[in-house]
């Protein structure tokens, strides 16, 4: 079998490599890798029977005709690997950063089967890099000389590894519509629902950049996340969406636990990746999600940068465990949908339990509770602030301090809610209605009006215009 030895060097379960299989094509393709592994070298592979033969060149390519560049025949590859671009995990054959440094077209100057007998291949190349005719010369066991033949290309400067910049550095995210049934088939995958910050991450050669779903930079408040997003991407470019979570002791996301370890221990926090919008210089977010997935393989994370797993087309069985591990919900999502930075129906949510953002319009303290009792919560219905109800309990006295001071600082006349309630003897503070609270909740009354609420934690990520009543899809 061709690719025996190349299968039997790596673990698939733990490289994004592409699997050895032959492939009846001819198309005459070469591909020149950089490979930052334990030596740098370049690797150097032409199409030929179904695989790509494949030397790895120490110096790399050389214009000058009389320099004479080492080449060490290596496994033969799958043509797939033509396009394989990522980073090999440690522990794995070949370990390190791969890249497309050229690819191209080739043309045999004479009989391919000729010359590996011969032990001398002669070829013109057509790349964007590579250009002209080339001799890859035996000399003993499996060492080469690649040389530069005498043409119009010889003499030029080595060409340099071309560095790939993301192809737009803000986009709106992609959300969830809250959805009553759960979709069937293979065309939907099911993820778990994190309960964290959303955010995006421009990562572009050990430069990085965090990004709330409301535009707001959040790149200083994860001083681990960031460092280690930094060591990824210092060969690449990429953009990756996920979320920035908490796990308690029973490994469930934790939005309240995130507010505390952002302060006081920052490394116990995870960046859960679920999909990457560009690589490499390429904008992924018209292509499917099934393709993102495969590019986020590409990524090999690991520490607190994790992949966020996902099954496909076993939506219920996903319902049931997490309803059994007390999880917020899942999110289904179409395997074949692109990235349009809207809400739609081709990403859904389906709660366990009812969990949402509102805005917060004022607190209510009493003789019990002097500091903080209660607090007066809204939704928008475009610029008209709608009366939701209250939230007493859920608080601790340490945060109870904390919202009431916030709070005060942006005391104003009374929010004009469009369905205005009265509060009897009650002493309301009425605040500017930009503060935004997480709370869990029994039900909606046909008032729309919160059920057994309870208070889970402030919230910074969102824009209090963007928190809207989340009517549930009952497709």
């Amino acid at each position: 079998m061709k690719l025996k030895k190349y299968n039997e060097k790596r673990d698939f379960e733990k490289t994004s490599e592409p699997i050895g299989k032959v492939k009846n094509e001819k198309q005459n393709r070469f591909v020149v890798q950089y490979h930052e592994a334990r030596a740098k070298h370049y690797d150097f592979r032409l199409e030929h029977n179904g695989v790509l033969l494949s030397w790895a060149v120490p110096k790399g390519f050389s214009y000058d005709k009389k320099v004479k560049r080492l080449a060490v025949k290596v496994e033969d590859h799958p043509l797939d690997y033509i396009n394989f671009e990522g980073i090999i995990p440690k522990g794995n054959y070949g370990a390190g950063t791969v890249q497309i440094f050229d690819k191209g077209n080739y043309k045999p100057v004479w009989d391919m089967e000729y010359g590996l007998k011969k032990g001398h291949l002669k070829f013109v190349l057509f790349g964007e890099k590579l250009k002209g005719e080339w001799s890859l010369l035996k000399t003993q066991n499996e060492n080469w000389l690649l040389i530069k033949s005498d043409d119009e290309y010889s003499g030029r400067e080595e060409q340099k590894l071309t560095k790939h910049k993301n192809p737009f550095s803000n986009c709106e995210v992609q959300l969830a519509t809250l959805s009553e049934k759960i979709p069937k088939g293979k065309d939907w995958i099911f993820e778990i629902k994190y309960d964290g910050y959303r955010m995006l991450a421009f990562c572009e050669y050990g430069k990085v950049k965090l990004f709330s779903r409301n535009k707001i930079d959040y790149t200083n408040k994860f001083p681990q996340l960031l460092k280690e997003l930094k060591t990824l991407c210092e060969k690449h470019s990429f953009v990756l969406d996920g979320e920035v979570v908490a796990f308690d002791e029973n490994g469930r996301s934790d939005f309240a636990l995130l507010k505390e370890k952002m302060g006081e221990d920052e490394g116990n926090l995870y960046y859960v990746v679920f999909d990457v919008l560009a690589f490499q210089g390429e904008d992924l977010r018209n292509r499917s999600l099934g393709e993102r997935k495969e590019f986020l393989k590409k990524l090999a994370l690991n520490e607190h940068l994790i992949e966020s797993a996902f099954v496909a087309g076993k939506g219920k069985e996903c319902f049931a465990l997490a309803k059994k591990m007390d999880l917020e919900g899942i999110v289904a999502k179409k395997i074949s949908s692109t990235y349009n930075g809207t809400r739609d129906e081709t990403w859904l949510k389906i709660k366990c339990r009812h969990r949402q953002e509102f805005v917060i319009a004022g607190l209510v303290t009493t003789d019990k509770n002097p500091v903080l009792s209660a607090l007066i919560l809204g939704y928008y219905e475009g610029d008209k602030l709608i009366y939701v109800g209250k939230v007493g309990t859920g608080f601790n006295a340490k945060n109870r301090l904390e919202i009431a001071k916030k709070l005060k600082k942006i005391a104003k006349k009374p929010a004009f809610f469009e369905n205005f309630p009265k509060f009897n003897n009650e002493n309301v503070i009425w605040v500017e209605p930009k503060e935004i609270a997480e709370i869990e909740f029994a039900e909606l009354t046909k008032d729309k009006i919160l059920r057994q609420p309870s208070f889970i934690a402030l919230r910074f990520d969102k824009d209090a215009k963007s928190v809207f009543l989340e009517e549930k899809h009952e497709g």
